[in-house]
């Protein structure tokens, strides 16, 4: 790997979810390795406010829509004025932008896409005939995710690859966090089952099944309570309000808490025994990951790129979606099951450290980036002089916020 490289790494997406939160960390990791990092996000956005907080640049780009001709010409200038070597997008709809802003600019680097979302639709048109023709890879962040980019995208097959989204084991240990501090901050007794919930408040995420599931096992006579840790994205505070609201219509107040946003969830899963994970569907999982990594038992539906994730019996319990009935009973199988939930936290951690490590994740994208550099005949020495000349012909060009 030649170092540093100038990456740029774009995520012009409104909302604050795992999409976000994983081109935060690419970008973090990244720049922790040597390289120099710019994150091109909207300044109005919750991607910008928390990657403001980090020492990379953060290149600020009022990216909504598709057409912005005075943006592609403002980003062309910025990729040859800080003779940028590779651009990595982390949202499907920053290629309206960055492929015209890369062809204008003259600059010989290659282009990713990470895909993280499907799509319903076909995507042959002349747009993105002219968008995908010219990414060198798409990464895509499970398997059914890599299906649905070769059946609905222009893209040619060998250039899509499965790259797993991955955690932070460092960060993600349950050996560095005290459980039982954590649960006598939240007010949870020592002999109180915890089930968890972690995630946004959007439509999809299965709230309302989880709410029948926890109904149902009250009406059975159990002991447990359940920590809800997430917010409301842009847009999604209604349905946060149905949520608590159709809570409170069902009696279910003492058993639930509703922590809001957190920023320590590995803290915050250290005091759960399982986590429930009840999504409609799913691209991928992060939390799932996050939780396998702190040995917590899961309780997953089995829809997508779950099954990228977890084994049914050996690192937990996968349902249907959208049967709140069959949500309870995976729950109740490991409210009962001390032991099972211990062999399972045990297999999970192995799980996250064999295939969704985040440093194996890191080399894995270098290695891409160095391959596609030596591919377009990028060598340490052209790197050199191109920022060199560029610094010296465009010194006018847009510069990085830091």
């Amino acid at each position: 790997m030649q170092r540093p490289l100038n990456i740029l790494q774009t995520c012009f997406s409104a909302s604050w979810g795992g999409l976000e939160m994983q081109a935060l960390e690419v970008t973090r990791r990244l720049h922790e390795r040597g390289h120099r990092l710019w994150l091109a996000t909207p300044e109005q956005s919750r991607l910008f406010r928390e990657a403001t907080r980090y020492p990379f640049n953060v290149l600020p780009l009022p990216v909504t829509g598709y057409a912005h001709p005075r943006l592609i010409w403002k980003l062309s200038r910025f990729l040859r004025s800080n003779a940028i070597d590779i651009v990595h997008c982390q949202h499907s709809r920053d290629l309206a932008t960055v492929i015209p802003a890369q062809q204008l600019s003259g600059r010989i680097l290659p282009v990713l896409l990470s895909k993280r979302v499907g799509s319903n639709i076909t995507k042959r048109d002349l747009l993105h005939r002219y968008t995908y023709g010219r990414l060198d890879r798409v990464l895509a962040i499970s398997d059914v995710i890599h299906r649905n980019v070769v059946a609905t995208t222009p893209i040619a097959p060998e250039k899509v690859l499965t790259l797993h989204d991955a955690v932070d084991l460092s960060q993600f240990n349950p050996a560095l966090v005290d459980r039982q501090a954590v649960r006598t901050a939240l007010g949870l007794a020592d002999d109180m089952l915890v089930f968890g919930f972690v995630g946004r408040f959007s439509p999809g995420k299965g709230h309302e099944e989880l709410l029948e599931a926890v109904a149902l096992l009250k009406h059975r006579g159990r002991t447990f309570h359940l920590i809800v840790a997430g917010e409301a994205s842009h847009g999604e505070e209604p349905y946060a309000a149905s949520i608590r609201a159709l809570a409170h219509a069902r009696g279910l107040d003492p058993s639930i808490t509703f922590l809001g946003y957190r920023a320590d969830i590995p803290s915050i899963m250290a005091a759960f025994d399982v986590l429930v994970f009840p999504s409609h569907a799913e691209s991928f999982g992060v939390v799932l990951i996050e939780a396998m990594a702190m040995e917590r038992a899961v309780v997953a539906t089995n829809c997508d790129g779950v099954v990228d994730i977890v084994v049914d019996g050996e690192t937990g319990v996968m349902v249907p979606p959208k049967d709140g009935k069959r949500l309870a009973e995976g729950m109740d199988r490991l409210l009962q099951d001390a032991p099972l939930r211990a062999r399972m936290g045990t297999a999970g951690r192995r799980r996250v450290e064999e295939m969704f490590d985040q440093a194996k994740q890191i080399d894995r994208i270098e290695a891409l980036y160095d391959e596609l550099l030596r591919q377009r005949g990028v060598t340490a020495e052209r790197i050199v002089q191109s920022a060199t000349s560029s610094a010296r012909s465009d010194p006018s060009s847009p510069q990085d916020t830091r």
